[in-house]
């Protein structure tokens, strides 16, 4: 069962007091952009301000897109550690409603996965819509004026590297779909799984090998987790890791496309992705 507030504004987010005391137990960050470095670093930061509270048994973060920690996994986690209701807080900045509104729904599609038995959710509005935020930063701000300025010995160089000047020698290229859609249904794992497969296969330099870069959302959200493959410009779509592997193999190396994972531009039921795909 999923509880979600009818405008996700701030009035939802000031009814958080009054939902912790109703048995929540779990608490799930969820984050916009990627978990690496010092993204990452950030929300684990928060997601430590909350567990010091003491007052939940699990806290999480997830992330909507680019990222390897996706939401349905996470919610997993938290239900494998006992958690019975689960509070998800988007930590956006600005009103992207639609999007929340439909990683709710997302999180309400894994909830009938458990069935019955499975915790109750409550999916709260974008943390940047909350008043409070706007008070840490007037007091950030406040704070930061009697830092130093910048000066030119704060840097090594004021040049660029060189090698950000030369473009990669690769003759094929793949876009790998990071988007929200795709990486809820695990895009993020699946695109290390690629690079770990191209290592192997040796085709991750040299003009015959294959330059890999992440996109956004490339639109065909039912048919993810999807990436093209350039010069032929082939969309592999429903992709999993036994699917990535034949792709390497087969295509990148074989010089055979993977027909059972291509996609035909504006074809639609007559393509269903592969069972077991989604």
């Amino acid at each position: 069962m999923t509880e979600r507030a009818k405008e996700p504004g701030v009035g939802s987010l000031e009814r958080r007091d009054h939902m912790l005391s109703a048995g929540v137990d779990a608490v799930l960050l969820l984050g916009r952009y990627g978990h690496q470095g010092a993204a990452g670093e950030g929300m684990e930061l928060l997601a430590e301000a909350v567990r010091a509270t003491g007052r939940y048994l699990t806290v999480r973060t997830a992330i909507a897109e680019r990222g390897l920690a996706s939401l349905p996994e996470e919610l997993e986690v938290c239900a494998q550690a006992g958690a019975q209701k689960i509070l998800v807080i988007p930590v956006f900045f600005g009103r992207d409603r639609s999007l929340i509104h439909w990683l709710s729904k997302a999180a309400y599609r894994w909830s009938r996965t458990r069935g019955e038995q499975g915790p109750e959710m409550v999916f709260t509005g974008a943390i940047g819509e909350h008043p409070v935020l706007g008070e840490a930063v007037v007091r950030a701000v406040a704070e930061a004026e009697g830092e130093a300025s910048v000066g030119v010995g704060d840097f090594e160089s004021l040049e660029d590297p060189a090698a950000w000047s030369v473009i990669p020698p690769q003759e094929r290229h793949v876009l790998a779909c990071m988007g929200p859609r795709c990486t809820s249904r695990g895009a993020g794992g699946l695109y290390v799984h690629l690079f770990k497969r191209l290592h192997k296969r040796g085709l991750l330099r040299g003009r015959s090998g294959v330059h890999a870069a992440q996109t956004g959302c490339l639109s065909p959200c039912n048919l993810g987790p999807t990436m093209i493959a350039y010069p032929e410009g082939v969309w592999y779509c429903g992709l999993t890791a036994e699917a990535i592997d034949r792709i390497v193999d087969e295509h990148f190396v074989g010089g055979r496309v993977v027909e059972e994972y291509a996609r035909e531009p504006g074809r639609h039921d007559e393509q269903p992705v592969p069972e077991g795909a989604r």
